[in-house]
């Protein structure tokens, strides 16, 4: 209505994925970075293609954006990739055991069960209770590479499902053959090479900020100094030995904006602490970087006013009212 104020609402997306690379062998121990790429990072930038008016914030953690860049540069491989590009009449025992347990890592009501032919094998390994070596005999070459190709193609974002590589794959449903595998892989790659350059592009046109976190994702507080543990958790027993690595926190938040300048051309404003863990001792470091905010939680809030009580402070509109304020460090 005419005259009422209007609130503003600032949401910060945080993308994030642990660092999986094994430095020693360069393989990826899990395949997070590559299933989830295909699933969630692009289409929540690409959503604001039709809502113009809708300004956003995402946090893109660079060590996610490194391994983005891993998989479809550097052509990175983790054990489950390999194991679907192998040929089905190929696996040997320890290959389909390892497909058993792992090829099914999706959540059940959302991710198996509407799609016939995947849940079909879930049930399968499923039911009756066996041991998976004895339950291993029971899929036949082409149950296995169906399941190759189902548990890639399910995390697949419906923003990409009518693609001409995808949409065929979609609609069979069963019987894939070595062609489709290949087929899907290939498109799989593609949408991990096209992440990135939608956030410029978005970014580009002003839609949306980019912030970004310390490159590794560190709890900067504890790599600080591990004692600052006790101004939030007093009664916490820690290690006889002291952790306390200040110049590694100045290398990671100083690697980080690095990184993020190669990639977009220009320094962030912003970054989101992991976890939102912040304290007195870190700040200068996001200065001397030329960050210039930072946000953290209402939780965490709670411990450095110390209210009276912290549930009154919760539910109490007068004491609430401490909370909704911006601070200046």
């Amino acid at each position: 209505m005419p005259g009422e104020a209007k609130l503003r609402v600032a949401f910060i997306w945080h993308m994030h994925q642990p660092y999986y690379k094994d430095p020693t062998s360069g393989d990826y121990l899990l395949p997070w970075v590559r299933l989830h790429g295909t699933k969630d990072y692009y289409d929540m930038v690409a959503l604001l293609d039709d809502f113009p008016g809708i300004r956003q914030t995402f946090n893109l953690v660079p060590s996610l954006l490194e391994q983005l860049q891993d998989y479809h540069q550097q052509g990175a491989e983790d054990s489950q990739l390999r194991l679907t590009r192998k040929r089905a009449r190929s696996l040997t025992l320890d290959d389909k055991l390892e497909i058993l347990k792992s090829f099914f890592s999706a959540n059940p009501e959302t991710m198996i069960n509407p799609y016939p032919r995947y849940r079909q094998l879930h049930q399968k390994l499923k039911s009756p209770p066996e041991d998976v070596e004895r339950k291993s005999k029971l899929f036949s070459q082409q149950d296995f590479l169906d399941l190759q190709v189902w548990s890639n193609l399910v995390w697949i974002d419906p923003l990409f499902r009518g693609r001409k590589e995808l949409a065929p794959l979609f609609s069979k449903g069963e019987g894939f053959s070595e062609e489709d595998k290949i087929a899907l892989l290939r498109c799989q790659k593609q949408i991990l090479r096209e992440i990135i350059p939608k956030y410029k592009e978005v970014e580009a046109r002003g839609q949306i900020e980019i912030s970004i976190s310390p490159y590794y994702h560190p709890i900067l507080p504890l790599l600080y100094d591990s004692e600052l543990t006790k101004e939030a958790s007093p009664e916490i027993e820690l290690p006889g030995r002291r952790f306390a690595h200040p110049e590694d926190v100045d290398w990671q938040i100083g690697r980080a904006v690095e990184f993020y300048s190669e990639i977009f051309g220009h320094p962030p404003a912003g970054m989101w602490p992991p976890e939102g863990g912040v304290c007195q001792e870190i700040l200068p470091y996001f200065d001397r970087h030329g960050i210039r905010w930072i946000a953290s939680d209402e939780e965490v809030l709670f411990k450095s006013l110390r209210p009276r009580e912290e549930t009154e402070t919760k539910t109490s509109p007068a004491s609430r009212g401490e909370l909704f304020k911006l601070y200046e460090v």
